[in-house]
């Protein structure tokens, strides 16, 4: 058995539907078990840590929600797991919509149980520079509304960045925008996603999620989160 050892929850579908795919994702060596009822798996998600979810779509009212609630929530054991959404090719479009919005991928059911864990073993790779949000003061240079801002990160992951602001910019919008990393600049395009105020969050500001990188630009980032987590533990 290939050593992954990584642990999946399946959730929102029933164990019929489970059972096509725990025989692929255990072969790939994956530590994989279901929990039909969402707001069970969520109430599991609070307090045993697993590195995916994945779940079925669409739940019932407050499926989505009772799950994202208890992986994203701040301090919790699985704000790094990576979540997944399996739809019908009629539904994917709705699921695709929520990549961003505390979902990682969506994916057809109809594709292979392989596919799944292909998806998985490539995804957990990244996760956690991806996820795991830095305190990393870096400068940042953006164009918004035509004119030129320079802000300073609070924190900073892989998927976006945390910026002390009194005038963040509007929620949806998007800017282009320079980064200053150890090893150089960095540019590409982010979108406001949330704004946050002091108490919830370290400061005033936004949260902005990296929509694309010129060129490397992702990449070294990547390289440059994980070699920050093992110099600073």
């Amino acid at each position: 058995m290939p050593e992954f050892s990584k642990k999946i929850l399946l959730t929102g579908m029933p164990l019929s539907d489970a059972d096509r795919y725990l025989p692929v994702l255990n072969g790939l060596g994956f530590q994989g078990e279901c929990i039909s009822d969402p707001n069970e798996a969520g109430r599991r998600l609070r307090n045993d840590r697993f590195d995916a979810v994945v779940s079925g779509y669409p739940l019932k009212p407050g499926g989505i929600g009772a799950l994202l609630t208890s992986l994203r929530f701040r301090g919790s054991v699985n704000a790094g797991a990576v979540f997944v959404l399996l739809a019908s090719g009629t539904r994917l479009r709705g699921a695709a919509s929520l990549v961003g919005r505390g979902v990682n991928k969506a994916i057809s059911n109809e594709e292979s149980p392989t596919v799944l864990g292909i998806v998985l073993q490539r995804m957990i790779e990244v996760s956690q520079p991806m996820a795991e949000r830095r305190q990393e003061k870096l400068k940042v240079v953006a164009t918004v509304r035509g004119q030129e801002e320079t802000w300073v990160t609070e924190n900073i992951s892989g998927g976006g960045m945390l910026i002390g602001t009194d005038h963040p910019p509007a929620l949806d919008s998007t800017f282009p925008f320079t980064l200053e990393i150890p090893d150089g600049e960095l540019a590409g395009q982010a979108k406001v996603v949330r704004h946050v105020v002091m108490g919830r969050e370290a400061v005033d500001g936004f949260g902005a999620r990296f929509l694309w990188f010129h060129d490397d630009g992702q990449s070294r980032l990547l390289k440059w989160l994980r070699e920050a987590a093992l110099a600073n533990g």
